[in-house]
């Protein structure tokens, strides 16, 4: 018969204890925070959360694990790794007594659990931190295990799912200890650099090292409510403030408030959370690919006018991207914060399923303003990076990427300057334009200034019928031209701001139909016929090559600004009112060698011209018209006369409005 020490101790190395959903004793029979009664309550017997002030109570890591993994499929790796004393560390306890001592007491050989399981019939490595042995501090073994579990993950290309509790630095290893930081985050960048998801799952308590190094590495953060977080200690905290701190501070809550946090999540969800997540994040077996739908694409019934446009925005009841979210993407989850200062909730980003196909959704989040009134909110950088972020991670996991783009416009203040609006408007930029994946930008409502255009980098662009796309609202560009806002009607015509426009503009790919009266007035038909026309944009995209996409979309925005047939039929009825307002003869028509030109809005190089060639010659190609100061020089046959007190040209259609009054200052 073994002795009862040592059967004791190898139950204690073999961990055979469960308690979470077993026959242990109660950890409580009265909840400490609302006096509920716990006893023979299931919800917390099996998770140890209070069912009434849903309140987390501490678990064992194999307790964590039971709750997460399916049944019976955890088979843990890793195990005869142990700890040693390195250093011969000298204290009151000798460091091997200290860690047989956590041995008998937890059950675990040492702080870091290492497995594969599945979750929710998904495979995967799982890696658990124990706060209970020696605090889940990073000794040389646990930065052992974390490197050993993603290397692990790499091998059998499986995703990884980190549960983190943990404190600071093993003092009893030194230096070593601090080492196993760097050790860990060379072993994660790995596990990027091979294209595998990584979530990480902070309970209460996640500081020091671990949150320092692999844990905020993760693709996906997700935290358990009311978990105390952060590098340093609350104790240290107080005391290097002085005061008591506020309630709410280094917690959960105040992380996913300050952009730190993707979500934070029930610990009896937490289970189908990390299981939704890794279906739409781990690669596919077999690639979905979406078809063309067979049924013919609906067109507009007509053109809507400028200003019923703009009104048609503003609309209370106008769908706003959540609405659409909510209508064409299922099993959506949504991401949150910059992971820098802020989370912006007028971007909304997060991946969801598209007939079967993951799909990156970025959105700009309009809120409802009374009727006739301009559409908040404004973006802040935080919105820009938060955008960013979300287009990384559609690259790392290849991805297709769609914007809904549904605001008035970036975030004009002084804090937003302070904060890099600039930089976070160009990144953004940047970054869309280079994306490896396929992109589809949306314009849902209000396309507004260079927030519109920063989403809207895309290999095609999409634009509802009742949509506009502006360089700023008719409001604001009525008060810089005119210091007269009730104008705005006019600017909105010469704006050229409406679907039609911009269509014939050649800066949108296609209009998507409304409902007769507008998207408000039958939202699922609206989101039905979006959800087509993007299933059909993405799956002509996905036919193209990466390297071909990318050239593709280089060449459609190197070409914006081009004159195309568009503007050759203005330009020619231009200059048949010069002549008109000249007095002399009407041309039927522009001339031959006009017409055969290559029009361009900046200088017009010949189609044989090298770019490398320093001697340039660029003689022989005219523009269509120029426009100088000191001579009027046209592409007609007949000299313009000039006859004494001759009256000014009236204005030319809507480009060149009247001006009453005094002189305007020039804009600045």
């Amino acid at each position: 018969m073994v002795p009862r020490r040592i059967s004791g101790v190898i139950g204690t190395l073999l961990g055979r204890r469960n308690t979470v959903g077993g026959t242990a004793a109660l950890a409580q029979e009265v909840c400490l925070f609302c006096g509920t009664s716990l006893v023979d309550d299931v919800v917390y017997l099996e998770t140890r959360v209070c069912p009434d002030c849903r309140f987390h109570y501490s678990i064992t890591a194999r307790e964590r694990i039971q709750l997460v993994a399916d049944r019976k499929s955890f088979k843990e790796k890793f195990r005869a790794v142990i700890s040693i004393d390195p250093l011969l560390f000298n204290s009151r306890d000798t460091y091997r007594s200290d860690i047989f001592n956590a041995q008998l007491r937890t059950g675990l050989t040492e702080a870091a659990i290492v497995g594969q399981c599945r979750i929710e019939g998904i495979s995967t490595v799982l890696l658990a931190l124990d706060f209970s042995f020696l605090g889940g501090s990073m000794g040389l073994v646990v930065g052992e295990k974390v490197a050993l579990a993603c290397e692990l993950a790499q091998k059998k290309d499986l995703p990884l799912v980190a549960l983190v509790t943990s404190g600071g630095a093993r003092l009893q290893e030194g230096a070593l200890s601090l080492m196993q930081m760097a050790k860990a985050a060379t072993a994660v960048g790995a596990l990027h650099r091979k294209g595998l998801p990584y979530i990480a799952v902070f309970a209460n308590p996640t500081t020091g090292q671990a949150y320092a190094s692999f844990a905020n590495m993760a693709d996906v953060l997700l935290a358990e409510p009311g978990a105390l977080m952060g590098f340093a200690p609350l104790r240290v905290l107080q005391e290097s403030a002085g005061q008591t701190l506020p309630e709410d501070s280094h917690t959960a809550e105040s992380h996913l408030r300050n952009g730190m946090l993707d979500n934070i999540v029930d610990r009896e969800d937490m289970r189908g959370a990390i299981a939704t997540i890794l279906r739409r994040l781990v690669p596919a077996r077999t690639r979905v690919r979406l078809l063309v739908p067979r049924e013919r694409n609906q067109r507009p019934e007509g053109q809507l006018g400028a200003w019923e446009a703009v009104q048609r925005t503003r609309h209370p009841q106008r769908p706003t991207s959540r609405d659409y979210i909510d209508r064409v993407f299922r099993e959506f989850v949504e991401f949150h914060g910059d992971r820098l200062a802020s989370d912006d909730p007028s971007v909304i980003c997060g991946v969801g399923d598209l007939y079967g196909a993951s799909v990156m959704v970025v959105a700009q989040q309009r809120t409802v303003t009374p009727e006739g009134e301009s559409q908040p909110p404004f973006i802040g950088p935080e919105g820009f990076r938060k955008a960013q972020r979300a287009m990384h991670m559609a690259e790392k996991f290849r991805i297709p990427v769609i914007t809904l783009i549904d605001c008035a416009g970036p975030a004009l203040t002084l804090e937003a300057e302070e904060k890099g609006l600039g930089n976070a408007l160009a990144n953004t930029i940047f970054t869309m334009s280079n994306l490896p994946v396929p992109t589809i930008a949306v314009i849902l409502g209000e396309g507004g200034r260079e927030s519109a255009l920063a989403f809207s980098i895309a290999d095609r662009i999409l634009m509802l019928e009742g949509a506009i796309y502006t360089p700023a609202s008719p409001e604001a560009a009525a008060s810089m031209l005119y210091r007269d806002d009730s104008r705005a009607p006019d600017v909105a015509l010469s704006l050229r701001l409406t679907a039609k426009d911009v269509k014939d503009l050649n800066i949108i790919d296609a209009v998507v139909p409304e409902p007769v009266g507008g998207a408000h007035v039958d939202p699922e038909a609206s989101a039905y016929t979006l959800e087509r026309a993007l299933v059909r944009a993405i799956a002509r995209v996905e036919r193209y090559s990466t390297k071909r996409m990318l050239n593709e979309r280089h060449k459609r925005f190197r070409k914006k600004g081009e004159y195309g047939a568009y503007y050759q039929q203005f330009l020619t009825k231009e200059a048949q009112h010069i002549q008109r307002v000249k007095g002399t003869p009407k041309p039927t028509s522009m001339p031959e060698d006009v017409l055969e030109t290559e029009i361009l809005a900046f200088p017009v190089l010949p189609q044989d011209y090298d770019v490398d060639d320093e001697d340039d010659n660029r003689d022989g190609v005219t523009p269509l018209l120029t426009f100088t100061s000191d001579t009027n020089d046209f592409p007609v046959d007949v000299e313009p006369t000039e006859q004494p007190g001759e009256p000014e040209p009236e204005p030319i259609g809507e480009l060149e409005p009247e001006l009453q009054g005094e002189p305007e200052e020039p804009l600045r």
